[in-house]
């Protein structure tokens, strides 16, 4: 006989047990309890931390009565996809393949079932966020400075006016870690941004200069330029580096990947 029919006729049972004065052992009846569903996991599940580049190894944590299925991204795979019951998931996140952050979405569904007498059905999920390519390029050990030298100028017609000639030193170590296959593919161009402080308007001004894939090979890398910004004495001794950025132009758009404000003045 069915679970719900059997139930039914249970609730009968004590109407008619007492107009015949008959009695039954509660023992008879056996309870439904509710679906209980709980997952945790050791991948990261926030905005200041994600899943490396290069992908992991993580676990899923699954505690339920009933039964369950799991859903995940095509570049998630997992040791089980399916059980009964409590289980611990073995996750495996694939290294990222582009630029640009991604999102990945595993989804638990749990269900109850007749024969465990577990009654609902429910759904959980876990997002998460993985770096892109681009976080295969390191840059450490970076030291910047700012040179200004007042520097004057005699026209032919015989006047006289003197300006600043500004530049910057920039000396950096990078760890690429990607193949050339994947660095070629993935980066179109390379920037040097500077940001300047200036007594004018606007009060920080940013100046683009290209660089060369050769920029971000292994190794130790210097960048120099005496004479990149020239303004006149009249404006006063008034104009500082303020900070740098190092950006890839990818088929995704722009990503900066190394930035500092720490600038010897």
């Amino acid at each position: 006989m069915k679970k719900n029919l059997k139930s039914k006729w249970l609730l009968l049972l004590p109407l008619a047990m007492g107009a015949f004065g008959v009695t039954a052992c509660s023992d008879d009846y056996d309870p439904w309890e509710l679906l209980k569903t709980e997952v945790t996991s050791t991948i990261p599940q926030n905005d200041l931390e994600k899943v490396a580049w290069n992908g992991g190894t993580f676990t899923i944590n699954v505690k339920t009565n009933g039964s369950w299925n799991i859903e995940v991204p095509k570049w998630l795979s997992v040791d089980k996809s399916e059980g009964n019951g409590d289980a611990t998931i073995e996750a495996t996140v694939e290294r990222a393949w582009r630029a640009g952050e991604r999102t990945g979405e595993i989804k638990l569904n749990t269900t109850g079932s007749e024969s465990s007498n577990v009654a609902g059905r429910k759904e959980k999920k876990i997002e998460f966020k993985q770096e892109g390519l681009e976080n295969a390029l390191k840059i450490t050990d970076c030291n910047a400075a700012f040179t200004k030298q007042l520097t004057e100028y005699k026209d032919p017609d015989g006047s006289r006016f003197s300006y600043y000639q500004c530049g910057y030193k920039i000396t950096y170590n990078i760890n690429n870690a990607l193949t050339d296959e994947e660095f070629n593919d993935m980066v179109n161009g390379v920037y040097l941004y500077t940001y300047v402080d200036t007594q004018g308007y606007p009060y920080m001004y940013r100046y683009t200069y290209n660089l060369s894939k050769t920029d971000l090979t292994n190794g130790t890398h210097v960048l120099e330029n005496s004479d990149c910004w020239r303004y006149a004495n009249s404006y006063g001794d008034y104009f500082y580096l303020l900070e740098i950025e190092i950006a890839i132009q990818t088929k995704y758009g722009i990503k900066v990947i190394y930035s500092t404000s720490n600038i010897e003045k």
